[in-house]
């Protein structure tokens, strides 16, 4: 299994395997974790997720084709999310792409995908212009309530006005910069970024091997420190906003249409691989991605059927019980007839049919 470069930093950590990495599950406890981001603050190594850096005279035009929504038209250190589909319009990965300049950006393709996602591109002609930086970089996510107020104490630059969905490059701190690596192709300084997977306020900091391990530690070391997460507190937060996990939630057989994420994920304004698929499908009655809350006690849990009645109705991708409502919650792609809000369907838990109703994310 690979190792991101702060693996050293949580010795007592409970580790799991996730996308060929080894990876904290928890630090503490999932609800415990969970709970911290929802009323505080938490930390996540997200190191695992891929970094490809892309420049050059036609990088920021090449990456637009080749993606669900249009990079030329992003204003410098925008960030937008995006599907890169193929040419069935399935999803090869669900990313965020960063306009770093006229010519340059980059994006962060999920853990197991990067490798796929950098052949896909090169072999569609992006080789010229991508540099893999994922084994030098570290990302650390700052995600709560309370995330602006602690970052505030660790950095040198005021952040606090920063947009949702933007980018700013910033000197953090002497400390952190003493041990910046020069030679780090993607910016002179960390990238901070306003965004996360956990549907709270917080950041995702950008930046190279050594300078994350001293960011690291520089942030649980303050006088009231964020809590350290796992990956059972990122999927149950990330759940509680209905956001997609890639392999699970989606994979090569799934289009955007499919998973309700086109409003959010397509700009139909430009051309790109797989565009006139989604475009023909919105014209067909389709299965669909909804979420489900139970009304019987029961926790859902991927691949567990849905019916109504007898007749299996869909299956689902994603379940846990939420910490917050207390609930079980789930992502389900159903049958047409079933997708509309308020629906009761139910759900197979251990060979017990359990009533639930449809419910559109986010389910706080």
């Amino acid at each position: 299994m690979k190792k991101t470069p702060l693996i050293e930093k949580y010795p007592n950590a409970k580790m799991t395997e996730f996308g060929g990495w080894k990876m904290p599950l928890t630090f503490t406890s999932a609800i415990k974790e969970h709970l911290a981001v929802r009323n505080k603050a938490g930390i996540f190594d997200v190191s695992h997720m891929g970094e490809l850096y892309l420049e050059g005279d036609g990088a920021v035009e090449f990456i637009s084709k080749h993606c669900t929504m249009d990079i030329t038209t992003s204003n410098t250190l925008q960030l937008k999310y995006a599907h890169i589909l193929n040419e069935k319009g399935g999803i090869i990965d669900d990313t965020i792409v960063t306009k770093l300049g006229e010519d340059s950006c980059y994006l962060v393709p999920n853990s197991g995908r990067t490798p796929v996602v950098k052949k896909w591109l090169e072999g569609h002609g992006g080789k010229e212009f991508i540099t893999d930086v994922s084994d030098e970089t570290v990302m650390i996510a700052l995600q709560g309530p309370e995330s602006v107020k602690i970052m505030e104490k660790v950095c040198d630059e005021d952040v606090s006005d920063m947009d949702f969905f933007t980018a700013r490059v910033v000197e953090i701190n002497k400390e952190v910069m003493d041990v910046f690596e020069e030679d780090w192709p993607m910016a002179d300084a960390p990238l901070i970024q306003k965004s996360g997977y956990t549907g709270e306020d917080g950041f995702e900091i950008v930046l190279p091997a050594e300078s994350g391990k001293v960011l690291w530690d520089q942030l649980l070391a303050l006088e009231d420190p964020p809590t350290a997460c796992g990956l059972a507190a990122r999927d149950s937060l990330r759940l509680e906003f209905g956001f997609l996990l890639s392999g699970q939630d989606f994979n090569e057989d799934r289009t955007t249409i499919e998973t309700g994420w086109e409003k959010h994920a397509v700009n139909w304004d430009h051309d790109f691989v797989g565009k006139e698929v989604l475009e023909d499908m919105k014209e067909q009655e389709h299965q669909m991605l909804k979420g489900l809350i139970m009304l019987d006690r029961g926790i859902p849990r991927h691949g567990y059927s849905v019916y109504d009645g007898d007749n299996k109705i869909g299956e689902i991708t994603s379940g846990t019980r939420s910490p917050v409502k207390k609930k079980g919650i789930a992502l389900a792609y159903l049958d047409p007839g079933y997708h509309e809000e308020g629906t009761e369907v139910l759900v197979d838990i251990r060979g017990e049919k359990k009533k639930a109703r449809v419910k559109n994310p986010p389910f706080l």
